[in-house]
């Protein structure tokens, strides 16, 4: 139960995280042209973008700790 609660908390946070940056940082208005009528779909975008890329994140980082785990336990 609580690695369920553990990787959808760091899931959540790392798409969190990407949409944030992705928000803040990328200047859209190089690679699309915004204007009023396509402000939704680029923000749609974003948010797509933002779950594909903290979940990849997330489970990078999941393996990580798995991984590291079981070296300490002696599973490898």
């Amino acid at each position: 139960m609580i690695e369920i609660i553990f990787q959808l908390g760091s899931h959540l946070l790392f798409i969190f995280f990407a949409f944030h940056l992705l928000s803040t940082v990328v200047d859209w208005e190089r690679f699309l042209k915004v204007n009023a009528d396509n402000a939704i779909k680029i923000r749609f975008l974003i948010l797509l973008l933002s779950i594909a890329l903290g979940y990849l994140v997330s489970h990078f980082f999941i393996g990580i700790y798995d991984m590291s785990r079981s070296i300490f336990n002696g599973g490898l």
